[in-house]
C-alpha cells in the first residue's frame, strides 16, 4: 500500500543563484501594488532588475527566500549598507542593465518608468542612511502572505541584520499600497518620510 507523501515544510534559507528566475519572477507578480503587475511590463525582468536581483549579487549572505514544498514562493532582500550598495549600482549594475536593455523599446509607462530610473538614479539622502544604513524589500507570492509567512521571513532576516552590527534600517512602501504599513508597524519600524512612497525605518540598536 502506497503512503501518501508528506508535504515539505516551509523553509527560509539563503538564495542561491538557481533562484533567480524565481525571484524576478515573484518581483514581477507583486509589482503592481502588491498585485500581479505582469501585464505593466514588456519585459517581466523588469521591476526584478531593479528591487531584488542586484541585492542577491551584491549582498548573497542578506539575500533569503522562503519555500513551500521545495518552491520558492517568497524572498527578503537586503544591504546592511546601502551607501556601498548604491556605489556598486553606480560603478557596475547600472552601466551593465544599459548595456544590457540598449535596444529594449518600452511599450508601457512602467517599461518607461524603468528605463527612466536606470537613467538618473537618485541617491539615498545621508539623513536617511546615516541613521539607517540598512535597507530591505520583502515580497510574497499571494497564497503565502497569510499564516506568518511574512513575518517570519522580515523577523529572519532582521535578526541577520542585528547580528552583522547594523543600527537601523529602512524601507519603502508605495503609496497606492498604504495597507501593508500597520504589518511593518508591528514590527516597530516607524513612517519617517512620504516621497509620495512612504518610508518607514526601526533602529536595530542604540
Amino acid at each position: 500500500m502506497n503512503m501518501p507523501t508528506p508535504s515539505l515544510p516551509v523553509v527560509i534559507r539563503n538564495a542561491q543563484p538557481s533562484d533567480e528566475t524565481a525571484i524576478l519572477d515573484i518581483c514581477v507578480r507583486t509589482a503592481d501594488s502588491g498585485e500581479d503587475g505582469s501585464r505593466r511590463y514588456t519585459d517581466p525582468r523588469l521591476p526584478g532588475l531593479l528591487w531584488a536581483l542586484p541585492y542577491v549579487r551584491f549582498c548573497p549572505e542578506n539575500a533569503f527566500v522562503l519555500t513551500n514544498s521545495g518552491i520558492v514562493m517568497g524572498y527578503c532582500v537586503a544591504t546592511p549598507d546601502t551607501s556601498a550598495y548604491e556605489d556598486w549600482l553606480e560603478a557596475a549594475w547600472w552601466p551593465s542593465l544599459k548595456e544590457e536593455l540598449r535596444d529594449f523599446s518600452a511599450q508601457t509607462i512602467e517599461d518607461e518608468n524603468v528605463l527612466t530610473h536606470i537613467r538618473s538614479v537618485s541617491r539615498t539622502p545621508i539623513r536617511v542612511t546615516q541613521p539607517y544604513p540598512a535597507h530591505l524589500h520583502i515580497n510574497l507570492l499571494p497564497e503565502m502572505q497569510n499564516g506568518g509567512h511574512g513575518s517570519s521571513l522580515l523577523a529572519h532576516q532582521l535578526r541577520a541584520l542585528m547580528m552583522s552590527g547594523v543600527k537601523g534600517v529602512h524601507l519603502g512602501v508605495n503609496q497606492h499600497n498604504e495597507k501593508v504599513v500597520a504589518f511593518y508597524a508591528k514590527f516597530g519600524f516607524v513612517e519617517i518620510d512620504r516621497t509620495p512612497s512612504i518610508l518607514m525605518a526601526k533602529r536595530l540598536t542604540e
